[in-house]
């Protein structure tokens, strides 16, 4: 694994959303610039980013499976920022492996189980936020998962399971956690 960043979600930092309050957040935006650059700077063949804001499950971690993933911001009233990512599948089933043999439960979503559960199979604000302040990061592939209500030590074995893929994969790989930077949300 090259690196690991935690970085936040709030749509308002992208100018399109935002529309001139991003500026309120300004510091977030520069600290996200900042990672874009070192990321760009690492030149990933993959970046792995777990979301909250993807399909989540109570009693399993949701890994995509699907060969690409695309998304925008048209419910933030942007939908001319728009990403397209292919799936680094042998490293997302490198990871759906590992985690199977630690009885950690996952669950696969592509095109077929996306209609089985009646979900839509696209790139979810928490992780499109992060991936945007990565526009200049040369092509990478995407490992796209959304944790599950599991225990704290099933998330953490999944971790292992993660970097011990990438070390299987001999992949040169960035993790990214998207987090909220707050639930407590104003009026204005």
């Amino acid at each position: 694994m090259l690196s690991y960043y935690l970085m936040p979600h709030p749509p308002i930092i992208i100018p399109d959303i935002g529309k001139g309050n991003e500026n309120k957040a300004i510091n977030t935006i520069k600290a996200c610039e900042e990672v874009g650059k070192k990321i760009n700077q690492l030149s990933p063949e993959t970046i792995i980013i777990i979301t909250p804001h993807g399909t989540v499950f109570r009693d399993a971690i949701a890994i995509i499976t699907s060969k690409t993933l695309s998304g925008d911001l048209r419910n933030f009233n942007a939908p001319n920022i728009k990403f397209n990512f292919e799936i680094d599948t042998t490293l997302t089933s490198k990871i759906i492996e590992n985690a199977t043999k630690e009885n950690i439960p996952v669950v696969t979503l592509n095109e077929k189980t996306s209609n089985l559960y009646n979900i839509d199979l696209e790139l979810d604000h928490g992780a499109m936020v992060p991936l945007y302040f990565l526009k200049n990061t040369k092509t990478f592939k995407l490992v796209h998962i959304t944790y599950g209500m599991l225990s704290p030590l099933e998330l953490m074995n999944f971790g292992r399971c993660i970097k011990n893929a990438v070390n299987d994969c001999n992949k040169k790989a960035v993790f990214i956690a998207s987090g909220d930077l707050s639930h407590r949300l104003t009026v204005d």
